[in-house]
């Protein structure tokens, strides 16, 4: 059976020439398809809020830079609430079992590691 024109179009990395999985190169181009839907109606809505007669160059720009941060805003909220989720965590549990008349050693390093994967997620989504 012959194998798909498409599949065996040869992409340049590094010196090498690398083949597309069928499978692979539908997902790529399905993908592609996808950002560029977004994109054209990002532009179009970009270039009317901007009153533009018709989409210019930087209206696509502009668009482009607002889908790629809108991506990195939805990690740096799930990191957020990961990280805050976390330090409730640590505080819930280290309080309580800092109040046992014999707190366990190994329960307390395990809500401090918590507590500090909980401030780690924080602080890194607000540094990004």
């Amino acid at each position: 059976m012959a194998e798909d024109q498409s599949a065996d179009t040869p992409t340049q990395e590094s010196g090498e020439e690398i083949h597309f999985h069928e499978h692979a190169r539908d997902q790529a181009v399905q993908q592609i398809r996808t950002y560029g839907q977004e994109l054209i109606r990002e532009s179009v809505a970009t270039a009317k809020t901007r009153r533009h007669p018709l989409v210019l160059q930087k209206d696509v720009q502009y668009a482009s830079h607002r889908l790629h941060t809108e991506f990195r805003n939805r990690k740096n909220v799930l990191f957020q609430f990961m990280g805050a989720g976390l330090i409730g965590v640590f505080l819930q549990g280290f309080t309580a079992e800092m109040l046992t008349a014999e707190p366990n050693l190994w329960a307390v390093v395990v809500y401090v590691v918590v507590g500090f994967s909980g401030l780690f997620g924080v602080f890194w989504s607000l540094i990004r």
